[in-house]
């Protein structure tokens, strides 16, 4: 496998973490307290600031180009 096999995996696998770790989060949020709700709330959006900026990364590894996510979702970095 090559370096950039490799990476392109490895990033195929860092996304498929981020879902599932948003799913864990939605059910938590399913049964939280209300009062947490706002919490849970700021970590999805972390998470799924993660997903946008790894599915760029991948998009670049894989095709050469920007996917654009941090152009195209506001508050990604």
């Amino acid at each position: 496998m090559d370096y950039n096999q490799e990476y392109i995996d490895l990033l195929k696998r860092s996304l498929a973490g981020e879902t599932e770790t948003v799913r864990l989060y939605l059910t938590c949020m399913a049964v939280a307290p209300p009062e947490h709700i706002p919490k849970l709330l700021e970590i999805q959006a972390d998470e799924t600031d993660h997903q946008a900026i790894i599915a760029d990364l991948l998009l670049e590894a894989a095709a050469g180009q920007s996917a654009d996510q941090e152009q195209l979702v506001p508050g990604v970095e």
